[in-house]
């Protein structure tokens, strides 16, 4: 089924967008179980390699799709709304829950670590009014520079977003855009008058892949390259108000500005991404060049330039292919909206919002358990979902009707 791309939505964006969502929310339900989440503050004594597989793998594309996502979402709400409004709904829709999680809930959620971890060592512990005050501190320090991600267990050490890092990374993209939108209107004016036969060959799509490819890969190597440690997560914080991996900061623009040069070609209403089969192919072709070359670089301490110069290429068109695959993937067989999908599209930012709190505490209370570790990150799984879709569904929609009224 094509996408006409004077629809007001593309439900097959909205379809993915909400199974990457899903994604995350058992990512998060598997950081317990896996040893790769350096900064996940509880980990089971029992690890699981499939997990970590798992994780590794996700970690390629699921945030980079969303980000594509709301890049191709952006320039038509844009232009529905105009800059002042587009520029303050963003700021209501993903600012104010990031105020309000950062300050009133993940102090809380770390608060229940660190008092079990000081009690289980015989340590004195502060109360939860004394623990929020110092975490209030941190956050207030407006820290900047590369992030420590094994010392940011406890936010009265050091303030840590966690995964709000994505509402604010994306609030500042949004932003970003509607201003650059504001100051250069006559290339998107240029752009809107161009040939809808044209603007979606496969030749454009192409070129437009191409560009952003090479754009990604330049960007990506000169940002790892500046790492503290080239193999290292490069975290870093701006202020304490975006936190991002500085590398996948330039995938996620990259992947950002893809998605408007998806819409503003109306890539979606012809060609699309090609056939599904070929992105599978180079996704897994560079899997096995990615696990070669990452194999060389963690099994020694000086690694070779050849092998950093590689996982500089491969790794951003690795996650390129990935988007790639999923994309013409549901362009060509999830363009549908069932009754089911729409309820979960609808409510997977709320799921997204709420989710934390049981990956967070539910492993902690079954670290005792004596079953098996996959069992255990199956049911974490399964109640992060149900919770998180239940609350959101239940509780966040009738109570945000309620106010609208």
């Amino acid at each position: 089924m094509n996408l006409e791309h004077n629809s007001n939505r593309a439900v097959f964006l909205d379809n993915l967008r909400a199974l990457m969502v899903i994604l995350v929310l058992i990512f998060h339900s598997g950081a317990s179980y896996g040893t790769g989440a350096e900064f996940w503050p509880f980990h089971d004594s029992n690890s699981s390699g499939i997990i970590d597989i798992f994780m590794f793998i996700c970690d390629v594309f699921m945030m980079a799709l969303l980000f594509f996502i709301a890049g191709y979402f952006a320039w038509p709400s844009l232009r529905k709304n105009g800059t002042r409004r587009f520029i303050n709904s963003k700021l209501k829709r993903l600012g104010l829950p990031w105020i309000i999680i950062s300050v009133f809930v993940l102090p809380v959620l770390d608060y229940v670590h660190y008092l079990i971890r000081n009690r289980e060592q015989a340590l004195p512990t502060l109360g939860l009014p004394e623990y929020w005050a110092l975490s209030m501190k941190k956050i207030a320090g407006f820290y900047t520079g590369w992030m420590d991600m094994s010392a940011y267990w406890s936010m009265t050490e050091a303030f840590y977003q966690r995964y709000m890092w994505f509402l604010s990374l994306l609030l500042v993209f949004f932003i970003v855009f509607a201003l650059l939108h504001k100051l250069k209107p006559y290339v998107y004016k240029k752009t809107d008058r161009q040939n809808v036969t044209l603007a979606n060959s496969k030749k454009d799509v192409f070129r437009g892949f191409l560009i952003v490819s090479v754009i990604m890969v330049i960007l990506f190597g000169v940002a790892r390259f500046n790492y503290p440690e080239f193999m290292g997560s490069g975290w870093f914080s701006l202020g304490n108000l975006i936190q991002f991996q500085f590398g996948k900061l330039i995938l996620y623009a990259c992947c950002f500005t893809l998605g408007i040069l998806a819409f503003s070609g109306k890539w979606f209403s012809g060609f699309g991404f090609g056939k599904a089969i070929v992105w599978a192919l180079v996704c897994f072709c560079l899997f096995g060049l990615n696990m070669l070359v990452l194999k060389n670089l963690t099994s020694t301490a000086t690694p070779a330039l050849g092998f950093k110069l590689a996982f500089c290429a491969l790794y951003p068109l690795w996650t390129l292919s990935f988007i790639g695959f999923f994309v013409s993937l549901a362009h060509k067989y999830w363009n549908r909206s069932t009754k089911l999908n729409k309820s979960v599209s609808n409510n997977s930012y709320n799921m997204y919002l709420v989710h934390y709190i049981v990956p967070f505490t539910l492993p902690l209370m079954l670290s005792d358990l004596a079953v098996p570790t996959l069992l255990k990150f199956f049911f974490v799984s399964v109640v992060t979902l149900v919770f998180s879709y239940a609350f959101s569904r239940f509780v966040m929609t009738p109570m945000s009707k309620a106010i609208r009224k």
